[in-house]
């Protein structure tokens, strides 16, 4: 019951987490960063690391699943970005500071959903490779907001 329930419930508090959290105005921005850094960037990173090099990959995903991958995954990275992009500091030292923050955070959310039982791993890819990806992920999808969205706050 918890591995159906798991990412259904993440999807909902995040979902209440960018509707608190980000003005209706600046929804549809959000969102298109969202898409093609979270949304996109999992089916890339996930086809890459699951389908080529077969170093990750999604199980009892039940209902969810859909090509080996989990269905829920995309939204849930969409959502992740948003809330991501909307509290990312201005200055770029405490830019650098919050993407170490967020690498680090989404390496104790994939042992999460490993525990649950939706993801496994190979023994190696687990603390520090998962790491370095997601510094890479998430210094891209900072690096690429700063330089292009009007969203973002300069000092």
């Amino acid at each position: 019951m918890l591995h159906t329930l798991f990412y259904p419930t993440y999807i909902l508090i995040a979902f209440i987490v960018v509707l608190l959290t980000i003005p209706q105005r600046d929804l549809k921005n959000y969102f298109i960063y969202g898409v093609l850094f979270g949304g996109l960037g999992d089916l890339i990173v996930v086809g890459l690391f699951q389908n080529v090099l077969h170093i990750i990959w999604f199980k009892n995903a039940g209902i969810f699943n859909i090509l080996g991958q989990n269905l829920l995954s995309p939204p849930s990275w969409i959502l992740t970005v948003m809330i991501f992009l909307r509290f990312l500091p201005s200055r770029k030292l405490f830019q650098y500071a919050y993407v170490l923050g967020f690498g680090a955070f989404s390496v104790g959310y994939g042992y999460l959903v490993h525990n649950v039982g939706l993801f496994d791993f190979k023994p190696w890819v687990y603390p520090l490779f998962a790491y370095f990806t997601f510094l890479f992920w998430w210094s891209t999808i900072t690096w690429v907001f700063v330089k292009t969205s009007s969203l973002i706050r300069n000092p």
